[in-house]
Order: C-alpha cells, then structure tokens, then sequence
C-alpha cells in the first residue's frame, strides 16, 4: 500500500469513527491465523464460529459474510474452500457442509479437528458462560473502523485491523493484571512479526497505517539496542469523543451481545 492509499485509508477510518451504527466485530484466535497462515480463512472462521456456538450451526449466505466481514464474495468463496478441505490426509478440513439450499449454506465446525473443537469451545464460554479447559484466547476485531467501499481490495486494512485488536487486548489484559499493571504495551517489529506470522515489512506497514488513526498512540523507544513500539491507549481528551459516539446502552453490554447484526435463517 502506498503513502498515498495509507493516508486516504486513515482518512475514511476516522470518518467512519462517527459511523452511529450497530458496531460490528469478529473474533479470532492466532493459532486459526498460524492453521490457515489466511487472514481471510481466520476471520471467516471466526465469523463461523461464533454463530455456530450460538445457534448449532451457521445457516446463511456466501454474501451475507462478506458483507459482514467487508470481504469480496470470491475472497470468501476461496476462503470457505480452503477451510472446507482437508490440508494432507491426515488432517481433518476445519469446516464441514450440510447441504446447500439456494443462497444459503448450513455449514459447522469440525469437532474431529482438535483447533476446530478448541474454537467451539471458546466461543461457547464467551457466550454461555460455560468454562472450559484448553480455550483459546480470541481478539475483537471492530469492523465498523473499515472502509467498506476498498472491500475488493482489503488485505491491508483487515490486517490493521487484526494488529490493532491484538494491542488493544494485550493493553487491557495488562491494566486488569494483579502483578504488573501497566497501561502500554512494548513490542518489537520482529515479536509482533512472529506472533502473527507476517513478514517483517508487513507488520512495520502497518503501524504505519494505524499511527494515523488515533486509535493507540504510538512512540518507539530503544531497548538493548532493539528498536521497540510502546502502544497505548488515547488520553482523556481524544478518547472522549469516541466514547461520546457509542450510545451507553451499547457500550455496557458484553461485547459479544453487539457482535451479531445479521439475522439467521
């Protein structure tokens, strides 16, 4: 992505901070993105998922997820092929269909697959309040910062997106933590390239895009001669007006109650 398309992306996304719509997002877990090495597969999945803990299964349309998800309907047709078969025949697909009826697809994780059934797990503890052992930790990705006039060419700005969410979880995770309660959190280029498993000029990328945003504040620092990014979140003063754009109703439901917009058949 050029300077140019960065800056015209960052332009939208805070445009779209004034969005009063329903906000939308998806979860996903690293070890589905490290599985598929897709983002478009992960997030897929993860739209999935959640409907499948929900409801038993996903019924709905190739479109509707791309809608959803601002994908292209091909970009969700691969992304559904991918997950639908099996990598080596030893493995399992991490999806499987139960028929095809129209435009609607009923599609359901894959319980023999041990990722498949580690993902229904955890998203049937978010939703249910059920615990359970071996979940996986999965991150909020705000759909509602995307430009869904580029979905035809979105790689970049789901990325962001993807990145962004990991810091804003790492962030809080490190406020609510008993031991070391920090409001920031330090990474290299090269630790986020390897949490994610995106090259080295991917990652720097796209801290370049989100430094515009005004989403995290971003300052590099020097440690043990490493160059590091300490994230953080925006003062009072800019995370104010965004706070003022979501009504208080919405914000103090659970956030996996403001996730679903798309109503099942």
């Amino acid at each position: 992505m050029s300077h140019n398309q960065k800056n015209k992306f960052a332009l939208r996304a805070k445009q779209n901070l004034g969005n009063k719509g329903k906000k939308k997002q998806v979860f996903f877990s690293l070890e589905v993105l490290h599985e598929t090495k897709s983002d478009t597969q992960t997030l897929v999945l993860g739209h999935i998922a959640y409907h499948h803990a929900k409801h038993g299964k996903f019924n709905s349309s190739v479109s509707s997820i791309a809608k959803h998800l601002c994908y292209s309907i091909n970009a969700v047709k691969n992304a559904l092929s991918q997950l639908l078969s099996a990598k080596s025949d030893e493995k399992q697909p991490l999806l499987f269909e139960e028929y095809t009826k129209g435009y609607s697809r009923t599609l359901r994780l894959n319980l023999k697959h041990p990722l498949g059934y580690r993902l229904l797990q955890s998203y049937t503890q978010i939703i249910h309040g059920q615990q359970a052992a071996n979940t996986l930790p999965l991150y909020g990705l705000q759909l509602r910062l995307f430009d869904s006039k580029s979905r035809y060419d979105s790689r970049h700005q789901h990325k962001m997106l993807m990145l962004h969410a990991l810091i804003s979880s790492k962030i809080k995770a490190s406020k609510l933590s008993t031991r070391n309660k920090r409001d920031t959190y330090q990474q290299s280029i090269s630790q986020l390239s390897k949490k994610l498993g995106w090259a080295y000029m991917t990652v720097k990328s796209l801290i370049e895009t989100m430094r515009p945003l005004g989403l995290l504040s971003v300052l590099k620092e020097k440690v043990s001669r490493v160059a590091k990014f300490v994230f953080g979140e925006m003062k009072a003063s800019k995370a104010k007006v965004r706070r003022t754009i979501i009504p208080k109703k919405e914000r103090e439901a659970p956030p996996i109650e403001r996730y679903r917009d798309i109503p099942i058949a």
